[in-house]
C-alpha cells in the first residue's frame, strides 16, 4: 500500500515463494521480516545476496535485537527498520536503497569497461597508456566521481577533484561482487585503517586520505582474472603477475580521477615491505608512505580472519601472532603494537567493526535505536 504509488511492487507469501519471483524476474530491492514461518529472513537473505548480489534489501521486523541487525548487516542489508515503523521512513529507505542501486549499476558499467580494456588480449600498460591519453573517458569518470551515491557526500571535492566517501565506498563493493567471499573487505579495512590514524592523532584530512586509500587500494584487481580472485590454482608465473602488477594498475587507473596523490602513492605502495623485499617498488622502512603501512597490516590482518574458497579463516588471536612475527620485516612494527593494541581492547570487535562501515550510517541508526529501546 505505501510502495504501490511509485513502484511496481510484487508481494509473496514465504521465502520459498520470494526466491521463485527472484528467479525469474529482475528485482531490484527486497524488504524482508525476520521471523517467517519456513524459511526464515536470515536464509532468505543468504540466498539472495548469493544469486543476486545487486539487490538491495531492507528488513523491517518487530523482533529485532543487536544480534540480528549485525547478522543482516553482515549479508550487506541496506536498513534495518524495527516496526511499528513510520510511513516517511520507509518510503526515505526505499529511495535511498535505489539510488544506490543505481549507483552501482553505473560504477559496474565504468568496471567492465575498465575489465575489458584490460582484457587478456590486449596489453595492459598499453591500455593503461590509451585510458591516461583519453581525455573524454577522464571527464566522465570525474562526473561520475561528482554525483554523490545518495545525494548526500560524505566528504565534498578537494584536493583538485570531486570525490565522496559514499561513492568509494559503493566502488569498492562493486570491485568485490566479483568474488563474493571478498564482500565487506574494503569497508572493515577502511574502519580499522581509520582507527589505527585515529590513534595516531592524524588531521582530519589525513585520516580521510587513509580511508579513501583503504577503500580503493584493490582497484588494480579489475585487470586480474577470474581464477586468482577465486583462489584457483595457476601456474606460478601467471598468478604473480596477475597479483603483483595490482597495485601500479591501481595507481594509473585513479590518477585520472583527481584525487589527492597521497591516495594515489598509497594505493601503488600497499604491498611494500618494512624489510624493502615488497612490491611494486622495493620501498623500505619510513620511505613506504605511512597510510600505506597501516594498510599493509589491516590487510593482511582482515584477508587472515576471513575464510576464502581455498583456506579457512584464522582467530583473531592467530591473526595477531601472525603480525607480531613479522613486524620489522613485513610490517612496521610501532604500527604492529598500535594495531594489536587496538585487537585486544575489542574497538574491532565485529559490531562496532560492521556498524561503522557502511555506507550510508544504516547500521549505526539500527543498532542505536535498539539501545535506546532496551534491546538485547
Amino acid at each position: 500500500m505505501i510502495l504501490s504509488g511509485s513502484h511496481e511492487v510484487t508481494t509473496a507469501e514465504d521465502a520459498v515463494e520470494a526466491l521463485d519471483v527472484l528467479r525469474t524476474e529482475e528485482i531490484d530491492l527486497v524488504t524482508v521480516d525476520l521471523n517467517m514461518p519456513g524459511m526464515k529472513g536470515d536464509e532468505l537473505m543468504r540466498t539472495v545476496r548469493a544469486e543476486s548480489p545487486q539487490t538491495e534489501i531492507i528488513i523491517i521486523t518487530g523482533c529485532g535485537s543487536i544480534e540480528t541487525a549485525v547478522a543482516g548487516i553482515r549479508h550487506g542489508v541496506f536498513d534495518y527498520l524495527i516496526k511499528p515503523f513510520d510511513v516517511v521512513q520507509v518510503t526515505a529507505s526505499v529511495e535511498r536503497a535505489l539510488a544506490r542501486r543505481a549507483s552501482r549499476g553505473r560504477t559496474l558499467a565504468f568496471l567492465e569497461e575498465v575489465s575489458r580494456i584490460l582484457g587478456p588480449d590486449r596489453d595492459t600498460h598499453l591500455s593503461l597508456d590509451e585510458l591516461e591519453a583519453n581525455t573524454l573517458a577522464q571527464e566522465r569518470l570525474r562526473a561520475l566521481l561528482a554525483e554523490p551515491v545518495l545525494q548526500r557526500g560524505l566528504a565534498g571535492p578537494r584536493d583538485g577533484g570531486p570525490s565522496t566517501l559514499e561513492f568509494l565506498e559503493v566502488l569498492a563493493e562493486t570491485i568485490e561482487t566479483r568474488e563474493l567471499s571478498m564482500r565487506g573487505h574494503a569497508g572493515r579495512g577502511a574502519h580499522a585503517a581509520d582507527l589505527v590514524a585515529a590513534r595516531l592523532c592524524l588531521g582530519r584530512e589525513e585520516r580521510d586520505h587513509v580511508r579513501m586509500a583503504a577503500f580503493l587500494h584493490d582497484i588494480g584487481k579489475v585487470g586480474a582474472t577470474s581464477d586468482v580472485l577465486a583462489g584457483r590454482v595457476l601456474p606460478e608465473a601467471e598468478r604473480l603477475e596477475s597479483i603483483q602488477t595490482h597495485p601500479a594498475m591501481g595507481e594509473r587507473l585513479l590518477r585520472p580521477l583527481g584525487l589527492s596523490p597521497t591516495v594515489t602513492a598509497t594505493v601503488r605502495h600497499h604491498h611494500e615491505r618494512f624489510d624493502g623485499r615488497g612490491y611494486p617498488d622495493g620501498l623500505a622502512g619510513e620511505d613506504i608512505p605511512l597510510a600505506a603501512r597501516i594498510i599493509a597490516i589491516v590487510d593482511a590482518f582482515d584477508a587472515m580472519t576471513c575464510e576464502r574458497p581455498y583456506r579457512a579463516a584464522r582467530t583473531p588471536q592467530a591473526a595477531v601472532e601472525e603480525l607480531r612475527a613479522n613486524a620489522r620485516t613485513q610490517f612496521d612494527p610501532n604500527l604492529v603494537d598500535i594495531f594489536c593494541d587496538l585487537v585486544a581492547t575489542g574497538a574491532l570487535d565485529t559490531l562496532e567493526e560492521t556498524s561503522a562501515s557502511t555506507a550510508d550510517g544504516r547500521s549505526e541508526r539500527a543498532l542505536e535505536g535498539m539501545r535506546r529501546r532496551g534491546a538485547a
